[in-house]
This record gives C-alpha cells, sequence and structure tokens, in this order.
C-alpha cells in the first residue's frame, strides 16, 4: 500500500507516528466518501501486442467509453457522492447520475465504490430515454460544472460501471477482477439508457477479439480496455494489467493487403482433407518477383476452405517458381506449391522485421524481410491480377508508417 491510497493525510501522519509503516495498512482504510485516484489503461498499438502481454493469462475486454471518469460512491447514510479521476467532488455537476444510482442500487447494499464512466448520449424520441446515441466527450464537456439543477440538464448521460472497489463493508482494491467483477453485478440492477454496465467479452481467440472491437466502433466507442483478470487494482498507476486498444491504433498498419497464394500445408484435426494454413507473398515489381510476406491460417470458414481447395487444385505445381523468393526454413516451406495466379485480401495486426520472410528486404533491413503478424483473410480478388497485388516497396512504406504511429502513441502518453 502506499501512501497516496490512504484516505487523507490527518489520518496518515498521526497511525505512521504510533504504529509504524509496517502496520499503516491496519489503521488507514479506503472506505466510501474518501475518493482513490483511479487506474489507468498503458496504449498499445497492436491486437498482437495484446495477445503478447496476455500469452499466458486470462484476459477480459470492455468497451472503452469515450466520456469522463467518475467514482460513485455510495455511505451508508444513502447520500451518493461522484468524484472525478483528480478526485474533485463532481456531484453538484451530476444530479441525474445521484438520482440514478439510487434507483438502481439493490436492497441490502449498505455502502458501495464503483468506478465509471459517464458518457453524453442522445436521447431517441418515443423510447422514454431506453434508447440512445452516444456522443462523443466534447458534447459532454458543454454540461455546468457545477450546482447543476435536475431539470436544468441539457446533455443527458448514461453511466457505465465497469468496476467496484468497495461493497457493504468489504474492500476489494486487493481482490482479482473476477471477484470485483461479481460484486460488481450483485449490487446493481442495470436500468437501459440510465446505468448499464460495460459491455465486455472474455475470449483468446484472435478473430473473436478484433470482431469485438470493429463492433465497440460501430457502437461509437473509442475501442477496447484489455484487463487481465486475476490482478489486483492498482490506484493512480498507469497499469500494463490494464491495455488501451484504439481503432486508430490497430489502423495505423494502414489498409488491407492484397497479397498473391503461393503455396499451402495439408489441414490437420478439422481441416483434414483440405488446406490448413497458407503461404502469401507480396509483389516486388521491380525484379518482377514474389516474396513471402506470412503464413495465414485465420479468418476463414468452413466453407471458404471448401472453395480455396477446390480453386487452387488448377494451380498446383511440382516446385517453386524461380521467381519466388522465399526461405526453406521449418515452417515456410509448404506442402503444395502453386502458380501465382490468386490474390486474396488480409487484414493484419502489424508488421514486424522477419528472419523468415522475404517481403522488402533491403527496404527496412539490409538482410531481413517484413512480415504481417496475425494475418487474417477477408476475401479472394477476382478483379486483381498477382501483378496488381500489393508491392514490395508498399509493404515497408506501411511497416515505416507503423513506427511513426506508435511513437506517436507513446510520445501523447502522460
Amino acid at each position: 500500500m502506499v501512501y497516496s491510497e490512504c484516505p487523507t493525510y490527518d489520518e496518515v501522519i498521526p497511525a505512521l507516528l504510533e504504529h509504524g509503516p509496517v502496520a499503516l495498512p491496519e489503521h488507514c482504510k479506503f472506505r466510501p466518501g474518501l475518493p482513490i485516484k483511479p487506474m489507468l489503461a498503458k496504449a498499445t498499438n497492436s491486437v498482437s501486442a495484446v495477445l503478447e502481454k496476455f500469452a499466458d493469462c486470462e484476459f477480459t475486454c470492455e468497451y472503452k467509453y469515450d466520456g469522463e471518469r467518475a467514482q460513485v460512491h455510495l455511505l451508508e447514510s444513502g447520500e451518493v457522492k461522484i468524484y472525478s479521476r483528480n478526485s474533485e467532488d463532481n456531484t453538484s455537476k451530476y444530479p441525474d447520475i445521484v438520482q440514478m444510482v439510487k434507483a438502481a442500487v439493490r436492497p441490502g447494499v449498505t455502502s458501495l465504490v464503483l468506478d465509471c464512466e459517464a458518457v453524453a448520449v442522445e436521447r431517441l424520441e418515443g423510447s422514454e430515454g431506453a434508447e440512445y446515441r452516444i456522443l462523443p466527450f466534447q458534447v459532454l464537456s458543454k454540461r455546468s460544472r457545477k450546482d447543476v439543477k435536475l431539470e436544468d440538464v441539457k446533455v443527458p448521460v448514461v453511466l457505465y460501471p465497469f468496476d467496484c472497489l468497495y461493497l457493504s463493508g468489504r474492500e476489494l482494491i486487493h481482490e482479482s477482477l473476477v471477484e470485483r467483477r461479481k460484486a460488481l453485478y450483485s449490487s446493481l440492477d442495470e436500468a437501459k439508457g440510465r446505468v448499464e454496465f460495460a459491455v465486455e467479452r472474455t475470449s483468446r481467440d484472435l478473430e473473436e477479439l478484433q470482431a469485438f472491437l470493429d463492433e465497440s466502433v460501430d457502437q461509437c466507442t473509442e475501442g477496447l480496455i484489455v484487463k487481465s483478470l486475476d490482478t489486483t487494482y492498482e490506484p493512480s498507476k498507469r497499469s500494463l494489467n490494464w491495455l488501451k486498444l484504439k481503432k486508430d491504433y490497430v489502423d495505423g498498419l494502414g489498409d488491407s493487403l492484397d497479397l498473391v497464394v503461393l503455396g499451402a500445408w495439408h489441414g490437420k484435426g478439422k481441416r483434414v482433407g483440405g488446406y490448413g494454413g497458407f503461404l502469401l507473398a507480396s509483389y516486388n515489381d521491380e525484379a518482377e518477383e514474389f516474396e513471402t510476406v506470412c503464413k495465414i491460417g485465420t479468418g476463414f470458414s468452413e466453407e471458404d476452405l471448401i472453395r480455396l481447395h477446390q480453386s487452387l487444385q488448377a494451380h498446383v505445381i511440382d516446385e517453386p517458381r524461380p521467381y519466388y523468393k522465399w526461405t526453406d526454413k521449418p515452417g515456410v516451406s509448404p506442402d503444395v506449391w502453386f502458380d501465382a495466379k490468386e490474390v486474396w485480401e488480409v487484414k493484419a495486426a502489424d508488421l514486424s522485421i522477419s528472419p523468415v520472410h522475404m517481403s522488402g528486404v533491403g527496404l527496412v533491413d539490409s538482410a531481413k524481410g517484413i512480415a504481417l503478424r496475425f494475418p487474417r483473410y477477408l476475401r479472394t480478388r477476382d478483379d486483381k491480377a498477382p501483378d496488381g497485388a500489393t508491392t514490395s516497396r508498399q509493404v515497408a512504406d506501411m511497416y515505416n508508417a507503423q513506427d511513426l504511429k506508435q511513437e506517436a502513441a507513446s510520445d501523447g502518453e502522460n
């Protein structure tokens, strides 16, 4: 426990003098009515960074709402207090939230501290406020800052609780997110258009994570917050246990790529009898060569795999063409080679320097190429010829643009 987590200096100093620093946590307790600085998330610039960080632990994803952080306290007296991320008392700014929280708290809950996001919305006519459209933070910033009367509220909000720090005498900041979520869901009754739990999904599947990110943007949020399930709440800390995954960070890679299919590996398990993965290449228009850039095995439906297996049979060749640039290393040499005929549209998490793939060798690194990380199939480009595929120079430009985007994102973090 650090001193910034303690309730007030008036309590800390006497306790420190009387009991010493070791015993300080036993005598200075976090409780409703005394806010703590919120836990913050680190920015990440790719889906792959999330998967690497949480490779050995369970994680969950929540919508990242574009609003104002609100720490909501229910005192044993029944009073509701609302604090900003800087511990300012915002209670008079949000009389509507006070009313909504009192209505949502379940019987038997005597005290409560919630970490939330207050988000500006436009309520749709004829829905009694249940249906709404999320508005950007700039709209929320137009609200008066203090002494707002309920009847004068011009910018309505929805409160999205996503964490529970205290419940009926039980301090939760040192418990796992799993336990804090259980407490959260047991403390409130949701009210559509008023108080709604943050939309969340728990999965380790790359495709589901990408789809959830796309869904979050469609719902007018900024992207996702990805959280480790087994870690505690870390007040006033920007922690690697919470990662921000914004759509614009992921799109720093640029547009999708159109790549040429050079080979395939025989399928295993559910894919026995067809192909389980494919070797793709960019086109070096100066040397008129196809340079490998990734192995791909995701994004395909069962129907896609059947259709692609059938269409590729007409292009099977005995050995790679002399104008294929590839390395004969484990995992890179396919079971079957194809004539360079089919072009696929592919999206990836990001790009990396590769010791095994040959796209753009010498353009970014003198001896290594560039590879796509976590690529996924989007569709077949019947309208594109192989020499119209994404060039290796374009791949290198995407890599360089990605690096600049990552540096800008890193420099922008406080």
